[in-house]
């Protein structure tokens, strides 16, 4: 789309809901999409230009932006049938149960707060890793127990930190972990980044103060 216009004439005009949903949908999903991690990760490593697979996609408003053959993962069955009225390609299927057979290789896997709502992250990661081509990135994203959890009763700081115990999720990382169980599942990490980017990211080489954020990115390497 040439313009936030254009887009949003799109998505009205296409999407298979009513008028009222398909401008609600707008609103939450698209109107400030791609949003600034997504802008900050391809800034850095050129991710739209690669053919990339969104998992847990939502609606889908990410790849609009993508390559062409980039696709999405939603479990959610209104989700996925919302994007592919818009014309994006986007596969119900849940990963930790059924499997990623006959999906199509991928350059770049994004997958944004969905890892701390799986049972088996082993299983999801190594399913994950099979969908890469070699040399391909896993980017994922994933809110972190913060060093001083108390900072969630604060004004302003809280929404940051206390992201972790949203409801749904089944485990809660500190970037350690993270890194642990992503190169057990066979990826090189590149980039573990719990202040992700700006000048905090000086804080990402230095123990504890690592520690502070409440959110975690960490990107690998298919090997």
């Amino acid at each position: 789309m040439d313009s936030k216009e254009d887009l949003k004439k799109y998505v009205l005009s296409h999407g298979c809901y009513s008028p009222e949903e398909n401008l609600r949908i707008y609103e939450e999903w698209f109107a400030n999409s791609p949003r600034y991690l997504f802008r900050a990760v391809d800034r850095k490593y050129g991710i739209t230009k690669k053919i990339l697979c969104d998992v847990g996609c939502a609606y889908g408003a990410n790849l609009f932006c993508c390559a062409s053959g980039s696709y999405g993962i939603e479990i959610d069955h209104e989700k996925v049938r919302f994007a592919n009225s818009l014309g994006l390609k986007v596969y119900q299927r849940n990963i930790e149960n059924e499997g990623i057979q006959g999906l199509p290789d991928v350059e770049v896997i994004w997958c944004s707060a969905v890892l701390e709502h799986v049972d088996s992250q082993d299983v999801f990661l190594t399913r994950l890793r099979s969908l890469l081509k070699p040399d391909g990135l896993l980017i994922l994203y994933v809110p972190v127990i913060p060093l001083f959890p108390f900072l969630q009763n604060m004004p302003k700081i809280g929404k940051y930190v206390s992201g972790y115990m949203d409801e749904g999720h089944t485990m809660a990382f500190v970037p350690s972990t993270l890194r642990f169980i992503c190169e057990q599942a066979g990826f090189k990490t590149i980039e573990l980044s719990p202040s992700y980017p700006g000048f905090l990211s000086l804080l990402n080489h230095m123990p504890v103060a690592n520690r502070l954020t409440g959110r975690c990115v960490y990107v690998g390497q298919n090997t």
